[in-house]
């Protein structure tokens, strides 16, 4: 099946839109392309607004003093390098520096008109016959609502407005009776006052929960807890300040509005403050709607209705052809569905891929049911990998490729190839090498957050350190 849409939007003007917005125009077919963003800027999770109390209506993971985790090398977009952090002992780059490296990559664009910046989309709704309507709110005039028909669509804004909380009792009415004692790292801004002195339980042990326990420790009550449920492969320091618990089996709370964490061992954690949550985020789209694939019997009516919830199982968008196209409706893509420790390089790697799919340069399976062939694979993949582990929340899930981005990566990058044999000589490799200096990144983090502290080692850290 060849696809051949004309004029595109992508929402989302972070790393993947912008990379999207990139490759289309420079490797598509396409006669207009242009990508909208809702804040004042580009950057998406890396935004950053050095306005004084300024605050958006649109939270962020982005914290003042955020340093990530990944290389230069793997935060490079094809044929546009990212520079060297100018420190000696600190080669992953900070917040401030990754942000520019994206508005420096986004300036041309933004110049000629492809990106429009304060358009907040607030509908897709796929149209009978072809194309899409999106309506969007313009804020530079004060909130214009606008309507649009496209052809092709590109979503870009996957993951980062769904903070994921467990579902554990006690904690949806402690959300309702004390919200501003539960939060989540999307929220984060850094330790501050109302943390001064206060019990506080940290909720994971991937990287957002790590940091601000890690930057809580100086000025909260000690220990501060923080709750675990599998060995952490993300690299933290050794702090005597944090104790790790188990995983929580219930909230309760007391008569002085302080909070029970009852631990799932039988202990319990008296007198919290404050609970954060480090849990990450689920994929979901909340303003897109779809034509329900199969006609009412009745009135043989296609209905409108979501694509995307919480409650799909396992969590997904669902219906992806290789994790990008809508099976049903192939001229809607995502970019960012699929989770990795180098996003911008696969983001980079997948919108190649779906710039030549849309030139007809690659070619996709000719049915919708032909094109359901992966995910019913991927989720006969995810039913073994749950069946021979005893820890369900240990990195298994359908959207975290793990061991098998590799293989992911490289069916991609060979359709690219076979298409466009140029993009060889630009895009990352995906060999063994290039995945070799990413497992490397863990050791060389850790490295790094010793020197930061100015701690000295007592082992020494080898390739294999998690």
């Amino acid at each position: 099946m060849a696809l051949r849409p004309k004029n595109l939007l992508i929402i989302g003007g972070g790393p993947c839109g912008l990379i999207t917005l990139r490759n289309c125009l420079h490797h598509g077919t396409f006669t207009k392309v242009q990508l909208v963003e809702r804040r004042d800027d580009i950057g998406g999770v890396w935004y950053q607004n050095h306005a004084p109390n300024y605050r958006s209506r649109w939270s962020t993971p982005a914290y003042p003093g955020l340093i990530g985790n990944v290389i230069p090398e793997f935060l490079s977009f094809s044929e546009h390098p990212f520079p060297a952090p100018p420190r000696e002992h600190q080669p992953f780059p900070t917040l401030a520096e990754t942000n520019t490296y994206l508005k420096e990559f986004a300036r041309p664009f933004i110049e000629n008109g492809h990106i429009r910046l304060s358009f907040e989309v607030t509908g897709v709704e796929e149209v009978e016959g072809g194309g899409w309507t999106v309506r969007m709110k313009d804020w530079n005039k004060g909130d214009v609502v606008l309507e649009e028909t496209w052809d092709a669509v590109v979503i870009a804004t996957v993951w980062f407005d769904n903070p994921h909380f467990p579902d554990v009792p006690g904690l949806r009415e402690l959300q309702q009776q004390q919200h501003n004692k539960v939060q989540h790292a999307i929220n984060w801004t850094g330790p501050h006052d109302d943390h001064k002195g206060k019990c506080v339980l940290v909720i994971g042990n991937a990287n957002s929960a790590n940091e601000m326990a890690a930057q809580l420790a100086p000025i909260a009550q000690t220990p501060i807890y923080r709750s675990t449920r599998r060995i952490s492969v993300f690299p933290s320091l050794p702090d005597t300040r944090i104790q790790d618990i188990g995983p929580i089996s219930r909230y309760t709370t007391t008569t002085n509005n302080k909070i029970t964490a009852h631990v799932q061992d039988g202990t319990g954690i008296e007198n919290i403050d404050i609970v954060l949550f480090g849990t990450g985020y689920y994929p979901h789209v909340p303003y897109l709607r779809v034509l329900r694939p199969d006609p009412d019997p009745q009135t043989r009516a296609r209905t409108l209705v979501p694509l995307t919830s919480r409650t799909t199982v396992p969590t997904r968008i669902p219906s992806l052809h290789n994790q990008i196209l809508y099976a049903y409706n192939p001229t809607l893509a995502f970019i960012g569905a699929p989770t990795s420790f180098i996003p911008f390089t696969l983001a980079d790697l997948t919108s190649t891929w779906l710039s030549l799919a849309w030139s007809g340069l690659i070619q996709i399976p000719p049915t919708p049911k032909a094109r359901l062939v992966y995910e019913q694979s991927r989720l006969r993949t995810l039913a073994e990998q749950r069946s021979e582990s005893d820890n369900p929340s240990d990195l298994i899930n359908f959207h975290f490729l793990g061991r098998y981005e590799m293989e992911y990566a490289r069916g991609l990058r060979g359709d690219i190839v076979r298409a466009n044999e140029g993009l060889g000589r630009v895009l990352a490799r995906w060999d063994d090498e290039q995945d070799e200096r990413r497992f490397a990144m863990y050791a060389t983090k850790m490295e790094s957050l010793f020197v930061s502290a100015g701690v000295e080692r007592l082992m020494p850290i080898d390739d294999n350190t998690t």
